[in-house]
């Protein structure tokens, strides 16, 4: 068993987006992204795996295979890892997601992302 506290790796850059791991375990992984005001993640795809995402703080715009969505605070998204999705804090305040990848092809596929 682990325990890991959220307020201890809270972290965020003026540079860009921060994302800090928590878990790898059974070819999964589970991650905190930190975005201030305007910051965004890049669309992207995680083939072979399902996506689950928290939003632990703040607001934003999800868009999942270009249809835009608007989430807050305890809004919860699955989806598969073929599903192209960004995001975008278009709130006033400090958005955090909580991620978790499970199904991770190769742990060098878990290294990079």
């Amino acid at each position: 068993m682990s325990i890991t506290s959220l307020q201890d790796v809270k972290e965020f850059s003026t540079d860009r987006f921060t994302k800090r791991v928590l878990f790898r375990h059974d070819g999964g992984v589970t991650f905190v992204l930190h975005f201030l005001p305007g910051q965004q993640l890049p669309v992207h795809k995680h083939p072979g795996t399902d996506v689950i995402l928290l939003v632990v703080e703040g607001t934003g715009t999800m868009i999942l295979d270009g249809v835009e969505q608007e989430v807050k605070q305890e809004d919860v998204l699955c989806c598969g890892g073929d599903t192209e999705f960004s995001f975008h804090n278009t709130g006033n305040s400090e958005t955090r997601l909580f991620v978790t990848l499970n199904k991770v092809p190769n742990e060098s596929y878990a290294q990079n992302i």
